[in-house]
């Protein structure tokens, strides 16, 4: 959402979660407990995808500590997706001209 700190600017993840969000929250704490699925510790107070994407079936959410573990597992999650696209648009590498045979 603009305006909105953090990841969440300029991102349409919020319009993405279906109907039923705060349902599928409650089934996944009452699963659970808080229990955090990255430290193992209690007192996780955000829902996770585990794999990244918009599966938003039971299997795929998990209990998650905001701060560190969801911002540091998002930010790997980021910088493996930038890598990523960057890798695509690369050329491939040609020898060095004095290599060549």
């Amino acid at each position: 959402m603009a305006g909105t700190p953090g990841g969440w600017a300029g991102s349409t993840r919020r319009q993405r979660l279906p109907t039923d969000w705060p349902a599928r929250c409650a089934a996944v704490y009452a699963r659970d407990g808080h229990t955090c699925h990255v430290c193992g510790q209690d007192g996780a107070d955000q829902i996770d995808h585990i794999r990244p994407g918009d599966d938003h079936s039971l299997t795929n959410l998990a209990p998650i500590h905001d701060n560190p573990c969801h911002r540091a597992k998002s930010s790997r999650e980021g910088h493996r997706a930038a890598a990523a696209r960057r890798a695509l648009g690369r050329r491939p590498e040609e020898p060095h001209p004095g290599l060549r045979s």
